[in-house]
């Protein structure tokens, strides 16, 4: 009997191109042949292509789900929950990584397509993360203070398309009031900061959501001159390194409401809004054309959360939409909104259908968070 280090070149690719995300390390560790060839280009892309085919067939997705400061692939089937059957929510195994980063705390996750930022919950160090390559760039950032207070960073992920292989880049920002705003950018190429000349009339707070779609970031902006209504979408464009216009969403918000962006078969937005008062209504709508200047709707789903739920999501919270099935996934933690105990995976439909996924005990001061997922194998380049 042959074992696998005798067998043809091809058929061991051939093999090894079936294995499932979750198995990488494992593969990666066994010698140091299967690690050379799990970076290579061209076996990665047929992999990757794999990977699409066998979750596609399955009628599942895989998601990226940040859970008390780790990070883990997360796999979910919803196929045949309309007939009963029980939803598959599930972290299926730590992403990817280097050692160091598997002993980290990670405060926010944003994902670029196949590539994550990740900020440490002590805010001194960034990580561009492709968890499918396991390879990581650390970049060490130092804090602000204005007026003797410590302030955070927004830090986004994007790319220039105008390049023939896109130039990944960081956006870091902190708007506040009555103080100058900064903007920053970051060249992954280049290993180099240097300041963007942005004059803002509008604020995006810290905690706002911020989405990746097709190389830009979008985020929900309030006015400078008023703080008790958020005024509409902004994105900021990685290629002209520049802020759009302002994008209408199909709703207005307040700070009291919920509200929280999502992306959407990677070339779409959706937005979760829900009241806060009489039933808690819950609408989930979805863009039919989004650039940076320009913006359509349509809605997905909408429904009361009172009868369900009885108390509002939190902001901070994430949500991903299952077409196929009309519903969408709200994370969240349980009922007991003054002390939670449990991270809570709420699964929503139409004509009522309401589960409840739990998604175990909370034991940091954190949301949980959790947006899709397809690999890449787009390099990092390691700066020296």
């Amino acid at each position: 009997m042959k074992n696998m280090s005798n067998l043809p070149q091809d058929l061991v690719e051939e093999i090894l191109s079936r294995v499932p995300l979750t198995s990488l390390r494992a593969m990666r560790s066994t010698c140091k042949k299967w690690n050379t060839l799990f970076k290579d280009e061209r076996f990665t892309k047929k992999h990757i292509a794999q990977v699409v085919v066998e979750t596609t067939k399955e009628r599942e997705f895989v998601a990226i789900m940040l859970l008390n400061f780790r990070a883990y692939l997360m796999r979910v089937n919803l196929h045949g929950i309309h007939n009963n059957s029980d939803p598959l929510l599930k972290p299926i195994g730590k992403l990817i990584s280097l050692d160091t980063l598997d002993q980290v705390d990670i405060s926010r996750v944003f994902r670029c397509e196949g590539l994550l930022l990740c900020t440490t919950k002590d805010y001194t160090r960034l990580v561009v993360w492709n968890p499918y390559l396991g390879q990581t760039l650390w970049i060490c950032v130092e804090p602000r203070f204005v007026r003797d207070r410590k302030f955070y960073y927004v830090n986004v992920l994007g790319y220039d398309k105008s390049k023939s292989c896109y130039a990944y880049k960081i956006l870091r920002f902190a708007h506040f009031f009555f103080e100058k705003s900064i903007h920053e950018i970051y060249e992954l190429n280049s290993n180099s900061w240097r300041v963007l000349d942005v004059t803002p009339h509008w604020c995006i707070s810290y905690n706002s959501h911020s989405v990746s779609l097709k190389g830009n970031t979008y985020w929900f902006a309030s006015n400078l001159e008023s703080t008790d209504k958020f005024l509409e979408l902004l994105c900021f464009d990685f290629t002209s390194e520049k802020f759009g216009l302002h994008l209408p969403l199909p709703f207005e918000i307040y700070y009291c409401q919920t509200v929280t962006l999502s992306a959407f078969k990677e070339e779409q937005l959706a937005v979760l809004h829900q009241s806060s008062y009489g039933d808690l209504g819950m609408e989930i709508w979805i863009t039919t054309k989004i650039e940076r200047n320009e913006v359509s709707w349509s809605k997905f789903l909408a429904v009361y959360m009172r009868p369900l739920t009885g108390f509002q999501f939190n902001t901070g919270g994430s949500f991903l939409i299952d077409e196929e099935n009309r519903v969408v996934v709200v994370f969240d933690t349980d009922k007991h909104i003054s002390k939670p105990t449990r991270n809570i995976a709420y699964i929503i439909g139409e004509n009522g259908y309401f589960r409840e996924v739990d998604l175990g005990e909370i034991t940091t001061e954190s949301f949980p968070l959790a947006c899709f997922y397809v690999p890449s194998s787009m390099q990092i380049n390691q700066h020296p």
